[in-house]
């Protein structure tokens, strides 16, 4: 048997155990919960089956694990305004992931094999992260203005260890187009929810807007910007930025649906209008990274984005006063409270990373830092700006609390990476969806990954980082599968299946 026709039997294989889990789990629903309609019990009965029902859906196929993992993240925040659960659903959502990859990974002889750079450079890098966590430090890491403590295990997981993850199950598991497309369309709908949700609340429909928190920003610094979903411009900006990136790529596929182009180019707009509604530097920076990227490798497809580039250099040449100003909401830049703070922030980091450069202050301590060690950029700025924050540079703030040698490592992890997508974007077709266009699309990840560190720790930030670094894997994955695959056979190619057992 060919490798095409066993990625063929394995793709039927999981699309009936899916559809046999479904039917029947959806059989138990209706039988377990009838004779309890309108009452509580009943009601949690459902709930619970239907968990029962995307778990076993989850364990079955790391595609659709991953997919869930992802709506998860997206709505943590709107699910703990709802109830107080005594663990969010995304960690549960993760372990799924983790325990589906295994037993994919056990049940699939044909797959991708091999441990890249990339992945030794991750193992490193969290092995690092860990030894922080345990070695002692001066400070304990915590809030001290608040007086809240500061879960470093649960930093590192979130902030490290599920992106690199994903990194490793896009490599493997997105092995097939119609995954490739269904994760697409999905970081689509909640770009576009995202889109809606920065859009309504400067409308009169502002009742349709769900949560209610999103209406209800309680930084001064953030008034009248749109935080979106996940009530921050800047995770905002990034998630709008990526779908802006996906959906440009949708549109512009003629061998796409053309009503489904129609949708793409739909959201891209929505998309566009909520990364202005964001007000937000790192957001704008994001999309115009998008636009000259495609501008510059977006084969057969250049057109739109230059189109784009050339309106935005017009618009800003012609509002050029009002584009500096520090009024936001008409489109400035400048804010010279906020300017004030990173330069704040930037100094302790400085001073921070003088004082312990090899092994830095250890792993969550910056907020600490900052606050006992707080530093003026000059006598000009207010000492109070920026004082007892957590970073507002992500590079700086990995070498005040990781050192140097964490630095190196981080580094080391992104232009392993960086290089592993010019390797695909070099080797892999034209066309194919999951050729160029998806490395393109993955390039523009990094860099609005890039982009947004220049003003946050994006650490903190699960959703978008996670996404990021699961599109940079499926690229990889595709290129490597693609160098392993016999160039005589396309169903291979097609199918994206890679050595074979």
């Amino acid at each position: 048997m060919t490798a095409a026709e066993h990625a063929a039997v394995r793709d039927r294989r999981s699309g009936s155990l899916l559809f046999v889990a479904a039917i029947a789990t959806g059989i138990a629903a209706i039988l377990s919960v009838s004779p309890l309609l309108g009452s509580k019990s009943g009601l949690i009965l459902l709930v619970g089956v239907v968990a029962l029902a995307l778990g076993v859906c989850a364990v079955i196929s790391p595609v659709f694990a991953t997919i869930l993992l992802l709506v998860a993240m997206f709505l943590r925040l709107p699910i703990r305004s709802i109830a107080e659960l005594p663990i969010e659903l995304f960690l549960i959502a993760f372990a799924a992931v983790a325990a589906s990859t295994v037993l994919w990974m056990d049940r699939t002889p044909d797959r991708l094999r091999g441990i890249g750079a990339v992945e030794w450079a991750m193992a490193v890098y969290i092995t690092w992260n860990f030894y922080s966590m345990f070695a002692p430090h001066r400070y304990p890491a915590y809030d001290p203005i608040a007086a809240e403590p500061f879960s470093v295990a649960r930093f590192i997981v979130v902030g490290i260890v599920i992106p690199f993850a994903l990194y490793v199950v896009g490599r493997y598991t997105f092995d097939r187009v119609s995954a490739v497309r269904a994760l697409m369309w999905v970081i689509l709908a909640v770009a576009a929810y995202s889109a809606v949700v920065s859009i309504l609340p400067f409308t009169p429909l502002t009742r349709f807007v769900w949560p209610r928190y999103v209406l209800e920003v309680e930084n001064p610094s953030w008034v009248g910007r749109a935080v979106g979903i996940f009530n921050h411009p800047v995770i905002n900006g990034m998630a709008l930025a990526l779908g802006f990136a996906i959906a440009m790529l949708m549109a512009g596929r003629r061998s796409e649906p053309v009503w489904q182009r129609r949708v793409a180019i739909v959201i891209a707009v929505a998309c566009g209008v909520g990364i202005y509604e964001t007000h937000t530097r790192a957001a704008w920076l994001g999309g115009l990274a998008v636009l000259v990227i495609g501008a510059l490798l977006a084969r057969g497809n250049r057109k739109g984005y230059i189109t784009i580039l050339v309106l935005l250099i017009a618009m800003v040449a012609l509002n050029w006063s009002t584009f500096t100003s520090s009024d936001r909401e008409a489109g400035g830049v400048g804010s010279e409270n906020e300017v004030q703070s990173r330069l704040n922030d930037i100094q302790t980091a400085f001073w921070a990373i003088s004082r312990k450069p090899v092994e830095g202050w250890g792993i969550g301590r910056f907020q600490s830092v900052n606050t006992y060690h707080h530093q003026q950029w000059s006598p000009e700025i207010p000492f109070s700006e920026g004082f007892g924050e957590v970073s507002h540079q992500n590079e700086l703030a990995i070498t005040a609390e990781l050192g140097v040698i964490g630095l190196s490592m981080w580094i080391c992890v992104l232009a392993l990476a960086a290089y592993r997508l010019w390797d695909a974007y070099r080797t892999l077709p034209d066309n194919d969806l999951c050729g160029k266009p998806l490395t393109v699309v993955a390039m523009m990840a990094m860099s609005i990954l890039i982009c947004a560190g220049l003003t946050v720790d994006y650490r903190f930030f699960e959703f978008s980082v996670s996404v990021i670094f699961l599109l940079v894997g499926i690229a990889v994955g595709w290129s490597d599968r693609h160098k392993l695959a016999p160039a005589t056979d396309p169903a291979v190619l097609r199918e994206g299946v890679g050595q074979h057992a």
